[in-house]
């Protein structure tokens, strides 16, 4: 049921664009900023809603785009569904992955997929070579029946990237970024959180509620 579910999203996202007479955006594979008033862009894969970061599906490699929204739960309050869509590609279907967070988890999530460039820097400075090292746990830990973490890893030229590897139900799924796109990802989720608490306050964290109290 999952499955097709994220099936449909990845169709609707892909070519939504196509359908509709909103101006599109170059795309910019390696572009860190995020662009909230781009209705889509134009990919070789086609036409992709919104201003997405391109990203590695590292069990298949084939490429992907992110999207991000947030979706209210009556028991976990909002969530940020932070998504990967996988286009038709290479004679395979497409497809596509989300990750669920609440409020706090989303922040890390973030927060993490920034530190990025100074982990870059250090790496290409020092020379390091193959290195791969956890910049944080968003969800669970290792073993968890759900664990969603972010790494950093740089290739033998000591060029940086970030991973992210998500464990649920037994299967792990793991994404590719590069630097500049995984701060285009952190800006797309900030984005898509932060609007979401604006228009619904009720669904922050009791301690911004009590920090909101304050402009009142």
């Amino acid at each position: 049921m999952k499955q097709g579910f994220l099936k449909g999203i990845a169709t609707g996202l892909v070519l939504a664009g196509l359908t509709c007479g909103a101006r599109a955006e170059g795309f910019d594979p390696d572009d860190a900023t995020f662009n909230p008033e781009s209705k889509f862009v134009i990919t070789p894969f086609g036409a992709i809603i919104g201003d997405p970061a391109q990203v590695s599906d590292l069990s298949t490699d084939r490429i992907g785009f992110t999207y991000c929204s947030a979706v209210p739960d009556k028991n976990r309050g909002l969530l940020l569904m932070a998504s990967i869509v996988i286009p038709a590609q290479g004679g395979a279907e497409g497809g596509g992955h989300a990750m669920m967070m609440q409020v706090e988890q989303a922040r890390n999530f973030i927060a993490y997929l920034r530190k990025g460039p100074e982990w870059a820097n250090v790496a290409s400075e020092n020379k390091v070579g193959l290195f791969s090292k956890p910049i944080g746990d968003v969800i669970g830990t290792k073993g968890d029946a759900e664990h969603l973490s972010i790494k950093f890893v740089s290739d033998e030229q000591s060029q940086g990237s970030v991973r992210i590897e998500h464990v649920l139900g037994g299967v792990t799924k793991a994404f590719g970024l590069g630097i500049n796109p995984a701060l285009k990802y952190a800006a797309q989720a900030e984005f898509a959180l932060e609007t979401a608490l604006a228009q619904t306050p009720g669904s922050a964290p009791a301690e911004d509620a009590e920090k909101s109290k304050l402009f009142e």
